[in-house]
Formats: structure tokens, sequence, C-alpha cells
């Protein structure tokens, strides 16, 4: 098979992989490169705001993200044992387990989920790269390039379009290896200025537009938590991916060392910024780091490298929903005017609903807590669920087509009964100790699968507890965002157009 641009990010034919197939280093260089800069940088905010409770939410929200996403690697082994046609369905791997598990309706529901998911991610790289590229101008010129950071998406959106008309990136080892090289160094810089900063240096850019300014200063504990959950889920959301990336590994087995490795170099980064922030700053930590820091050139830095690894991110993780809508829309995989449309406009209609938000941590707690929830939470625990019934029923139709030689042995008058006799009783006498020992593995592996049910089942009803409420949460902080307290880009921009 031809590799092309249309090639789904590390997504190669199998027959390749061996030979192409990722290492399980550069596996976690892929997980971490999906993370990217946002645990970082605007992740202590949410901690922070939670209190000592915000570690235990951490640990509980990221320790479910990592059982479910190991939930799914097994799901797609298991379903490639049931059914080996399945490695050939591998473009859209998520859409094709809920399809064997639970039919097309859920298949399509699926779809609009992760479509919407995409789509929707790509929002707060877009504000959060336009804030920084504001307050980079703002800190270098001292004030004197003012360029708000409504217009900087315009201009982002702009640069945006022709490089996204090109189709996918072909080099996928090359990308992620200088994506996960800026996080490594934000991460630097940014311990740095926090180690080296204080409190008397730290400047007001204009741009602090945060959530704490959209709704009431004292909020209640159970909404911070609810608030940081839909946060942490927005920014370790790496299920849409996880599978495109073991199917990729040269070792399959080798998922879960990924995931956990993976999970364990990002939350060790984010836990080192969080903890830094928290002395030097305290609850006065804005939503960005960025923008809590002092006016130095690491800073200025850092700035710049988090928007180009914000832009890279948005380049490269929107291609999924632009390939698939062209192949619903059945757009020719080459270069063609109607791919130009489709994605000029569906980047028009992302930046102008990121014109609509008032604040870029509210549309992260949004999508993590209503979108992301299902999508991680609750979708894999029920696919596994599925996967184990399905998995028994065809070893016990394979053992049945086992068997089916010996129910039909005829018994003939040259067969010497005393023989025949002795072949049904041989395994019975000769392997009695064996069939002990197995009767106490399957006792144990009997054990291991109802209490993997119990805490799938537990996962699904405690996070479908929480998606609904978190929901209802942040759909009512928006109301009250939009009514009472800060306006959008999009009013500001209006308003300014109407008096020319």
């Amino acid at each position: 098979m031809h590799i092309t641009e249309r090639t789904l990010l590390l997504n190669h034919p199998s027959e390749t992989n061996a030979a192409n197939g990722l290492s399980l280093c550069f596996a976690i260089v892929c997980i971490v490169d999906v993370f990217g800069v946002f645990p970082i940088v605007t992740l202590p905010k949410a901690i922070i705001d939670c209190g000592y409770y915000g570690i235990l939410l951490v640990i509980i929200v990221c320790s479910s993200q990592i059982y479910t996403a190991i939930l799914l690697g097994k799901c797609w082994l298991i379903a490639e044992e049931i059914d080996p046609a399945m490695s050939n369905r591998n473009r859209y791997p998520y859409l094709a387990l809920a399809q064997i598990t639970y039919g097309k309706c859920l298949s399509n529901i699926v779809t609009f989920l992760l479509d919407l998911t995409i789509f929707g991610g790509g929002i707060p790289n877009l504000i959060v790269a336009s804030r920084t590229l504001e307050l980079l101008g703002l800190r270098i010129t001292d004030h004197n390039f003012d360029i708000p950071y409504c217009y900087w998406m315009i201009i982002l959106g702009a640069a945006l379009c022709p490089i996204l008309w090109l189709g996918s990136p072909k080099d996928m080892k090359c990308v992620c290896s200088l994506s996960v090289f800026m996080v490594i160094s934000v991460f630097i810089l940014v311990t740095g200025c926090l180690l080296f900063s204080t409190n008397s240096n730290r400047t007001a850019t204009g741009t602090d537009q945060n959530l704490e300014d959209i709704i009431p200063k004292e909020i209640p504990l159970w909404k911070s938590m609810l608030t940081g959950y839909g946060i942490i889920a927005f920014q370790f959301d790496i299920h849409p991916t996880i599978l495109t990336i073991q199917m990729d590994m040269n070792d399959k087995m080798k998922l879960p060392r990924a995931v956990i490795g993976a999970f364990a170099a990002s939350l060790c980064m984010c836990g080192i910024t969080t903890i830094l922030s928290s002395i030097k700053y305290g609850t006065n930590t804005e939503s960005s780091i960025l923008e809590t820091l002092p006016t130095t050139i690491p800073l200025e830095i850092t700035a710049g490298l988090t928007a180009l690894q914000l832009y890279l991110t948005s380049v490269v993780s929107n291609n999924a929903l632009y390939q698939h809508l062209e192949d619903c829309l059945s757009i020719s995989r080459d270069f063609n005017p109607k791919r130009c449309a489709l994605r000029t406009i569906l980047l028009i209609l992302a930046v102008v609903i990121a014109q609509a938000v008032p604040s870029f941590d509210l549309v992260m707690s949004t999508i993590g807590g209503t979108l992301i929830g299902p999508l991680v939470f609750i979708l894999p625990p029920l696919f596994y669920l599925k996967m184990l019934s399905l998995q028994t029923d065809h070893e016990q139709e394979l053992t049945m087509e086992s068997l089916e030689p010996l129910t039909n042995i005829v018994y003939d008058k040259d067969t010497n009964s005393k023989s025949l006799q002795e072949y049904r009783e041989h395994p019975f006498k000769k392997d009695i100790n064996l069939s002990l020992k197995l009767a106490q593995t399957n006792s144990k592996q009997l054990f291991n699968k109802y209490f993997v049910r119990g805490v799938c089942l537990l996962i699904i009803i405690v996070y479908s507890i929480v998606t609904t409420v978190t929901t209802y949460l942040n759909f009512k902080s928006a109301t009250l965002s939009y009514s009472n307290y800060t306006k959008p880009c999009i009013y500001n921009i209006s308003t300014a157009l109407l008096y020319l």
C-alpha cells in the first residue's frame, strides 16, 4: 500500500510495520506530542484553585484515563483475535470498535462525538496561541505593539489556511520530535522563569480575561473541582489517537508502558510548574503561566515556542477531521478546489467560534467535561465489557469446533474397542494434575474478570454522573459569562466595525 498525504497520522501499512514501526520510546514521544504544552502552561491554575484536593483530582482523573486507554488497546487486540479482518479497518479504529461491539447506530454517534471533539479541541489552541502572541508583542515592545488577541486569531487563521490545503505532513516522526522538543524547551524555560521571578516583578498585560473574571470570586470547592476535571480530561485526552499509535508500534503489547510513560513525563513537568507557581504566586496565578510571569528574555522565547507548538498541533490534529469529512463527501484524495473550499470553511467556522467564546479555560472545561467524558471514561469500559463477552463466545465456538471430530467418531467392527476406550480415558488419567492446575488458573482468571468488570462498571457510573453535572455547570457558567461579565471578541470587533 502506497503512503499518500491522505494516510492518517502514524498510520502505515501493516506489512511495513516491522521496518517503519514505532519503538516504545517513540510511542511515548508521540503521546507527549498530543498532550503538548497545555499541561505545563495552563493546567497549574486549575489545580491551584482546588488546593490540596487538586492533587487528588489529578491522580484520580489521570489514573482513570490511563486505565481506559489501556482498555481500548486490549479491545483492539481482542477484536483482531476474533476477526482478523479488523486489521484492515485501521483507518478509523475507534469507529470500528464501536461498530463491532454495539452496531452501526453507536458507530454513528461516536463519529459525531469524535468529529465534534477534534473540531472543538482546536479552538483553545487558537485562543491560547493568539493570546501568547499578543503577550509577546506587548512585552517585547514595552506595550507599543498592541494588537489584541482577537485580531491575532484572524491572522493565525489566515496563516493556517494554505498549510491545511496541502494535506497531512508526510514525515510524522520529524514533526512529533520537533513538537516534543518545543514542549521540553517550554518546560525548562518556564521552570527557570518561575525559579528566578518575584511577585514584585509581575506586570499586567491587559490580556487577563480569565475565568475568575467571568464568574464570581467565591467559587465553591466542588465547582472548582468539576471545572478542573473538565480541563484535565481535555488536556490529557489521548483516546482518539491511542489506537492508531498502537497499530504502528513494533510490539502492540507494550502499549500500556507507552501510555504510563507518557503520562508520567507530562505529569512530572506539570507537577513541577504547579508547585513552583503555587509557591511563587499562589491563587494569583493566571489561567496561563505566561501571563503571570514578569517580562524577561526567556519568557519571550517561551511565548514564541508556545505559540509555534500550538500552531503545529492545530495543523496536525485537525487533519483527521478534515480527511474524514472529505471521505464522507467523496472528495478526491488529490489536491483539488473542493478540498480547499471545505477546509477553508471549517477553519473560518473555528475562528468565528473562537471569537465568540469569552475564555479559553471555559472552552477546555466544556469540551473536556461534556464531549471528551463519554469518549474517554464511558465508551472504553463499555467496549471492553462487550469484547469480553464476544471473546467468551468466540472461545466457546472454537472449543466446539475442535471437539466436533471426536463426537463424529463412528463405531467400526474392525476398531479395537479397548483402544478406543483407552483413547477416550487417557487424557483424564494421565493429565489429572494438569487439569487441577488449569482449574485453579481458570478460577483466578474468573476472579480477575469479575474484578475488572466491577471496576469498569464503577468508572461508567461515576463518570456518567460527573459528566452530567459538569455539562450543566459549564453551560450555566457560559450563560452567566455572556449575560453579566465579559464580552467575547466577536462583540468587541462588531462594535468597532460599527464605528468605522
